[in-house]
């Protein structure tokens, strides 16, 4: 296996800005290896937004615009979006000093002002990844997006699910904060659906038409998307140890989503360690081959993530154990393969789910 992933050009974003803004933003970045996020969070700017301001006051309530807006950005930027955002939640993007020492604000703009335009609501992807699926780590009744009480190769289990997380995350957030006692997240959440919501009531009785293809038509599309992609990510998981960061995700290697999406592939590594940086991971996971052949950890060639939940629920088995790659793994045949894949697709819950214990 040839780790194609090193060395190819990165496609996160489509153009840069002036060079007065570059030179603004290399003083600015925390890491100047975030320009590409900064670029992206240029693009975005500078197109969406004329975009939806458009919608908004100068074109006529229509539904093929509406379609058109939708579609085009999504394609454009959904999936490159969700990512910068994720990786600059993570690690903050600007220097303290920054903005005359209002960096810690600007640093949320992504969750509070770029997210609503893609249909997340304001101020609360903080709150459900980083403070709840990092720390609880995809166990069933406290991560909102746990898996593992699924059969992931079930569509079915994935509607249930899907549907779930569009209905209950409206309570489940703010109560996850509520029950912790962390009430700046309790009331960051709460202002931040309940504004959400709130406004996208208002706006309805102005342009219901805009309204839908700007507001709540996003976050259907985008619901959808995190969804099936966390339940893609999350698919496998080790019934033996199910805390175990090597055996609740998996990486995949040399796809063209890698040098879209920062990197984001090796989600193994990610959860091993999230402060690791998007650019390091290539060759991290080289440094840290051993460990994930010692620890059984799943590795996938020539294939992203979305195309691994489709053959999931395509039961296409077959088509993942052929692009399986042993790290160091006891050997396996092809049949002890995908009886493997099986075996960590099964639901867990109670009592075969309760090592609670976080590992590497």
């Amino acid at each position: 296996m040839y780790l194609d992933d090193i060395n190819k050009p990165r496609q996160e974003y489509y153009f840069k800005p002036p060079a007065f803004v570059q030179r603004f933003l290399e003083r600015s970045l925390h890491d100047v290896r975030d320009m590409e996020i900064a670029y992206l969070y240029w693009n975005i700017i500078t197109t969406m937004y004329p975009a939806l301001i458009a919608i908004w006051t100068v074109l006529p309530a229509s539904n093929l615009i509406g379609a058109a807006y939708l579609v085009g950005f999504n394609v454009l930027y959904m999936q490159r979006f969700i990512l910068a955002m994720h990786y600059s939640t993570h690690k903050r993007l600007f220097k303290k000093e920054a903005f005359f020492g209002l960096a810690d604000y600007v640093n949320r703009f992504n969750i509070v002002l770029v997210a609503p335009v893609f249909g997340i609501p304001c101020n609360t992807y903080w709150l459900h990844h980083v403070v709840m699926h990092h720390v609880d780590n995809n166990e069933w009744n406290k991560d909102l997006s746990a898996t593992e009480a699924y059969q992931r190769d079930n569509f079915l289990h994935w509607m249930v699910y899907w549907v779930r997380f569009m209905a209950g995350s409206w309570v489940e957030l703010p109560y996850y904060a509520f029950k912790r006692r962390r009430w700046d997240l309790f009331a960051g959440c709460a202002v931040g659906m309940g504004g959400s919501m709130g406004l996208y009531l208002y706006l309805r009785t102005i342009n219901p038409i805009a309204a839908f293809w700007t507001m709540a038509a996003p976050f259907i599309a985008v619901s959808t998307a995190m969804m099936f992609g966390n339940w893609s990510q999350h698919a496998f998981v080790k019934p033996e140890d199910p805390r175990c960061n090597f055996g609740l995700a998996y990486t995949v290697l040399n796809h063209p989503d890698n040098q879209r999406s920062f990197n984001d592939g090796w989600h193994t590594l990610h959860h091993v360690n999230s402060q690791i940086h998007w650019s390091e991971f290539p060759n991290k996971f080289v440094e840290r081959l051993a460990e994930h052949g010692e620890k059984d950890a799943l590795v996938f060639d020539g294939i992203g993530f979305f195309d691994v939940g489709f053959a999931l629920f395509t039961r296409n088995h077959g088509f993942l154990a052929d692009r399986y790659v042993n790290v160091g793994q006891k050997k396996r045949s092809r049949d002890e393969v995908i009886q493997l894949l099986k075996d960590r697709l099964a639901p867990l819950r109670g009592s075969t789910a309760k090592k609670t214990t976080k590992t590497a």
